[in-house]
This record gives C-alpha cells, structure tokens and sequence, in this order.
C-alpha cells in the first residue's frame, strides 16, 4: 500500500521532469552562471579574469547604461498605463454587448494580431513611420498637414514616442499580443450574474458598477497584466533593435539593447552579465512591490 501510495505521488512529477529538465539546462543554469561571471573580466572564450565588484561599479557611473534605465522606466510607465485603460475599456464595451456571435466576431478581431508574429508586427511600423515613403507622412501630405510630417525614427523628439505608438490603438501592445484584453473579458464573464442583478435592484449608474463591481472582482488579473508589463517593458529588446538600434544618438537606448552591444560588439560579456543581475534586481524589486501593494480580487463595500 505504501508503494502504491508513494508511485501515486510520484507520477505527476514524473511527468513535470522534462519540463523542468529544460528549465534548468536553458534558464537556471545560464542565471547562475551570468552572475558567477559578473565578477569577472569575461570575453567569453579566451580572457576570464576575476575583477570583484568593478564591472558592478563602473555600471552605476555608466551614463549610457543609467539613461537607457530611464528610458525604460518612461516606456513601463507608459505601457502600464495603456494597459490598465485601453484594453480594460475595449472589454467593458464587448461584455455590454448582448449578441454572442457580435462577441465572438468582436473578439475574434481583437486577437487575430496574437497569430502574428512581433517582428512582421514591428516592420509594417517602420514602413507606417519611414521619414521619406512612410505612410504617416504620405497621409499628413495628402490632407494639406506637410508641416507635421518629419523623420519619425530619425529625430530625437519623436523617436521614442514613435516606439510607445506601435500597437495602436493598443488593444494589445506588440509585446503581449491581446492577451490583456482576452484576460479582462474573460474575468468580465467570471463575475457571478447575482452581482449585477443586485446592483441593478439597486439603482446605481453603470460607473458606479464599474467601480465597485467589476474593478474590486478584477483586480488580480489588472496585478497580473501590470507585472507582466513591467517585466516585458523593461527587458524591451525586439522593437528598439529593429527600429532605432538605440538611436539616433542614444535618445531610444534602453539596458537589453545596450547590454547587447557590451556583450556581442564589444566583447565584454562579463560587464554584460553585471548588467544583466543588476537588471533582473531591479525587476524583482518593482514585482515584489506590485505584490505587496496591490490587493488581490474583493467586492468593496
């Protein structure tokens, strides 16, 4: 019986085990191994000369590497907040829709751009953005709007925030396809009916539902999608190198694409895992805070 027992117990990590096989071939023991070699001068392959704390120290005096960190606080900020807005309003519109074909039509072509890969995404953006044939301007042109229409990824006023416009109108940003969206609407349609029908009894206004309905039941998802922005926005590496490579200037820099250039231009890998730890710190960091701070699903009174 214990035998039994034990095998019963034993088979669902059976089959976990080549999961977590390639978890720790691919993912923990490269994690280790990046901070082992922080404290090296490490050109991976030949020069491997432990140096202590200086690669950490020369981070923190690094201006590239400390103004690529405010770039990427500017686009979690943003993200963030196209997050918790725009897709959230996008569900609330679709879950007040009655017909359940209008729905699944509705949805359908909220999510088709998750089939499509992020970097045919961020290409048809660089064609819409081009400063000579690109299809923003051609449009400003041909509404009688010439003075609006400049180099978009080419100017250091515009090149950032023609990055944070990629995914628009933002049902889902490029990063996370419409999983935002598909996430709100299905907590919509967790929400037990008997809340809705009480509050209807009630009287109150469909903002006040809003507020002390739907956001109290759907909060852990809204934590969720934060977080997940917060790490994907400041780990951006795919739409920076694509578009700008960081430029012009350094006015689109942000720490994966530097930490890039350290390790695979320069050679300077051991400088690169630094900034990699000191990266992956500051993200722990912001997810613990979010998890700390913000409350999980509760009805407020």
């Amino acid at each position: 019986m214990k035998k039994k027992f034990s095998m019963k117990c034993l088979k669902p990590y059976l089959f976990l085990l080549p999961v977590l096989s390639l978890l720790i071939v691919f993912k923990y023991i490269p994690f280790v191994m990046a901070i082992e070699k922080s404290f090296f001068n490490w050109n991976g392959s030949t020069m491997n000369v432990f140096v202590g704390l200086q690669n950490y120290i020369e981070a923190f005096k690094d201006k590239m590497f400390l103004e690529g960190i405010r770039h990427a606080v500017i686009v979690m900020f943003v993200q963030v907040a196209i997050t918790l807005t725009i897709p959230l309003l996008a569900a609330e519109l679709l879950y007040a829709v009655k017909s359940h074909r209008a729905q699944y039509a509705v949805r359908t072509a909220f999510t088709f751009p998750m089939v499509v890969p992020g970097v045919v995404i961020i290409l048809l953006w660089q064609w819409i953005l081009n400063g000579d044939t690109g299809v923003l301007n051609n449009l400003l042109n041909s509404i009688g709007l010439e003075s609006l229409a400049q180099p978009w990824l080419g100017s250091t006023k515009t090149a950032l925030g023609s990055i944070l416009a990629i995914g628009f109108p933002w049902i889902g940003m490029a990063t996370l396809g419409g999983m935002q969206f598909l996430i709100y609407f299905g907590a919509l349609q967790s929400i037990p009916k008997d809340l809705f029908e009480a509050a209807q009894l009630e009287g109150i206004t469909v903002w006040k539902r809003f507020l002390k309905i739907d956001l109290p039941m759907i909060s852990s998802q809204l934590k969720l999608m934060a977080t997940l922005v917060v790490i994907s926005s400041l780990q951006v590496f795919e739409s920076i190198y694509i578009l700008t490579k960081g430029g012009p200037g350094t006015s689109t820099m942000v720490p994966a694409v530097y930490m890039y250039e350290q390790g695979f231009t320069y050679g300077r890998m051991g400088y690169c895992s630094a900034l990699g730890v000191i990266l992956f710190l500051i993200i722990l960091v912001l997810t613990f805070i979010m998890k700390k701070f913000v409350k999980e699903s509760e009805v407020l009174e």
